[in-house]
């Protein structure tokens, strides 16, 4: 499989159909993603890639650092969603935007992880229910382009067949709770913090060898509320839990991409509950969130529910790299020294 060759990048760039190929595929899944979002009556709008109110806070269940700059006087951080950004623009004129956008994590980059990644993001009046009706259709729309010529180049027509099987198959849907029983709670399976559990990139293939015969896409719902960002809303049936679901890949062929691509959640419309979640994970700064939970207080504050994909992720899953730096055109790790 194409692997991302620091030294001699811009060579294998120029020279290699690979990133032809890429390079199409990539504008294919824009364009798809504009589509269903242009017809759907939502906006693209343009948001900032600065900012001080970081969207995947330092919380203790967070493995997200984020990217400090300094910015002429001013000490802030490259965006790492545009989530807040979008929020108050679904509150009054628009029932939903989405945006197409760099957005920079300070985690380590490995196989599945990049500093920057390109991530389409949407946020919408409604509930999580909705959020996951938007996705479910917009995925329809992805799987799409599996019948077009340009993947049929880039993809070979085993994994292809096999794409295909997946695609035409119904979105599972499994509850955290639920996914812990059936792992047995194995250390490889499942990650035990003392701010609550996490389910593994190993946990989410067994989950989809085991219920699903890798045959099917799943959503894993109501996470543990501490081990999620504060802005997540409790669920109502179980306080300890949040209304949220990652949307699971599963592996296709013996190469490529598997497991979350896709996050969504409904968000805390009581400042209330918002401020424990914050107290219980001890967020850093909670000033700089003074905004974004005062638009709680509005007296025609609408509840919204929204999401965030993770572009390269589709991508290797579709082309079958192990590598997701080789779904990027000029991938970006805080590992290697700049060589652009």
């Amino acid at each position: 499989m194409k692997k991302f060759q620091p030294d001699n990048h811009i060579n294998i760039l120029i020279d290699d159909p690979h990133y032809e190929q890429l390079i199409r595929l990539r504008n294919e899944v824009a364009i798809t993603a504009d589509n269903y979002f242009q017809s759907k009556g939502a906006p693209r709008v343009d948001l900032y890639m600065v900012t001080g109110s970081v969207s995947s806070p330092m919380g203790k269940g967070s493995d997200s650092e984020p990217w400090p700059i300094r910015m002429g006087e001013i000490d802030t951080h490259l965006v790492d969603s545009a989530q807040f950004g979008m929020e108050p623009l679904v509150q009054k004129s628009f029932n939903m935007v989405y945006c197409y956008l760099p957005s920079f994590r300070g985690e380590d980059p490995d196989h599945h992880h990049l500093n920057q990644f390109y991530h389409c993001e949407a946020e919408l009046k409604g509930s999580l229910e909705d959020s996951i009706v938007v996705v479910e259709e917009l995925f329809g729309d992805f799987f799409k382009l599996l019948d077009k010529d340009l993947v049929s180049e880039l993809i070979e027509e085993d994994r292809l067949k096999l794409l295909r099987e997946v695609s035409k198959n119904p979105i599972q849907r499994l509850n955290f709770e639920e996914a812990v029983k059936i792992l047995e709670n194995k250390d490889e399976y499942v990650e035990v913090t003392p701010h609550g559990r996490k389910i593994t990139r190993a946990g989410e293939i067994e989950l989809s060898k085991r219920l699903y015969n890798h045959k099917s896409a799943f959503w894993l719902t109501n996470f543990d509320r501490d081990i999620v960002p504060f802005y997540q809303k409790p669920n109502p049936q179980n306080t300890e839990q949040v209304l949220n679901a990652d949307l699971i890949l599963p592996p296709v062929g013996e190469h490529g991409f598997a497991g979350e691509v896709l996050g969504s959640g409904q968000r805390q419309d009581s400042e209330k509950e918002m401020m424990e979640s914050i107290e219980r994970q001890a967020v850093v700064n909670p000033e700089s969130y003074a905004w974004y939970i005062e638009m709680r207080n509005r007296p025609d504050y609408v509840p919204t529910s929204g999401f965030g994909l993770g572009v390269e992720r589709l991508i290797s899953w579709m082309i079958g790299t192990d590598d997701i730096a080789s779904a990027a055109i000029y991938p970006v790790m805080n590992t290697i020294k700049s060589i652009y």
